[in-house]
């Protein structure tokens, strides 16, 4: 077990997981391990498609992971030393829903137990299990440290139809869509694509309504098409959202602080050939045909800029915001909302690989991968003795 001096800069990372974008993560994981700043260290955690956290014995720093690549954080998941760390040592792990001061009287475990070991959790987990408020609810009951948004702005960080009726609710323009809920469309397919014909029409799109990385959507042409479409989404959801179609391009910020205090970075632009896949998002370079350009700063007068982020401010605070994520719209280019942002959705963990716009944004701003990091994990620190310090009125 670390001493406290240690343990307090002591950061575990969590990545892979049980949910869809598993992959995903492990590419974001290897961003935030190469620029963890010193003094910190680091215990990598790799939780496998089963649950089950899997660690490398010992602590590190980021000059450890420099070449450190996906496959070798797969590798971990698989419970195989990484690449250019041969001789550690891979050990189960676990995080105990309860104080550290109850575990250090607890009889000693065969298992690495990261709440005695760790000073705060930073979870680069996507989706189910990861964003969603699940772990979040287990890192205040075991009263840890953890970056990111809390247990409330988790949950409504990844139902996108909650988002969407609060973000309304502010005033805040949205598309027009439908929710489409499981038992409804097992019960009534026929009625449900009737009354998307006639709200919506086509083309129009399909999405899960809690997943993210473009996991599960696609565009429906035709009744045929909307109902694979939905199948295919509510195959990973109890829900899916259709939404009518945007003509123009993505337009991204970044935030960072809280959200009675946002920080919000100028906008990033996404225009892809077609609409944002998948593929588009990870597999395609900007130059391939089904690929994805990006301009940082967004091709944007000043005076629509400075709209763009006051107006994610205002998603910021009306959705509870707090520590990193990212907040999407749609700058629409033609048809009736031309010239208008549309509120899209939030990411409470954006995507954080090489390509991703949440760093990029930054890195434009100014601030570099290990000053943001090191912001997120004093706040961490700061946000959990406030917690302590108000938990059960006592």
């Amino acid at each position: 077990m670390l001493l406290a001096h240690d343990r307090e800069k002591t950061v575990a990372v969590l990545f892979g997981g049980r949910s869809s974008e598993h992959e995903i993560s492990l590419r974001s994981a290897v961003y935030i391990l190469k620029n963890v700043p010193k003094p910190w260290r680091i215990i990598p955690v790799a939780i496998d498609r089963e649950g089950t956290a899997l660690s490398l014995e010992g602590t590190f720093s980021a000059d450890d992971f420099s070449t450190v690549t996906p496959d070798d954080l797969a590798a971990l998941a698989r419970r195989e030393a990484p690449r250019g760390l041969p001789h550690a040592n891979v050990v189960e792990c676990l995080l105990l829903p309860c104080r550290r001061e109850v575990i250090e009287n607890m009889p000693e475990s065969p298992l690495r137990i990261l709440n005695l070991e760790a000073g705060v959790f930073f979870p680069v987990l996507h989706g189910p299990n990861g964003e969603d408020g699940r772990l979040q609810g287990l890192f205040e009951l075991a009263e840890v440290a953890y970056v990111g948004c809390d247990v409330r702005a988790s949950a409504v960080g990844i139902d996108k139809h909650l988002q969407k009726r609060l973000a309304k609710e502010a005033g805040i323009a949205i598309a027009q869509y439908e929710a489409v809920g499981l038992e409804e469309w097992r019960e009534n397919s026929a009625s449900v694509v009737a009354r998307v014909k006639a709200t919506l029409g086509f083309p129009c799109f399909v999405k899960p309504n809690a997943l993210g990385s473009a996991v599960g959507c696609g565009r429906a042409k035709s009744e045929a098409e909307l109902s694979a479409l939905l199948e295919a989404a509510l195959s990973y959801d109890d829900m899916a959202l259709v939404e009518e179609p945007m003509t123009g391009t993505e337009v991204e910020c970044a935030f960072l602080g809280t959200a009675f205090n946002p920080r919000i970075t100028v906008a990033g632009e996404i225009a892809p050939e077609d609409f944002y896949s998948y593929e588009a998002k990870y597999l395609k370079g900007e130059s391939e045909a089904g690929g994805a350009a990006q301009f940082i700063p967004a091709r944007l007068e000043d005076a629509r800029m400075q709209e763009l982020r006051a107006q994610a401010a205002r998603v910021a605070r009306a959705l509870g915001l707090n520590g990193l994520c990212r907040i999407d719209f749609w700058n629409c280019t033609a048809g009736p909302r031309k010239g208008t942002f549309v509120f899209n959705e939030v990411n409470t963990l954006p995507g954080l690989t090489s390509i991703s716009m949440f760093p990029k944004l930054w890195e434009h701003d100014g601030v570099q991968g290990p000053s943001w990091i090191a912001e997120l994990l004093e706040r961490a620190i700061l946000n959990r003795a406030e917690r302590v310090r108000r938990s059960f009125g006592i």
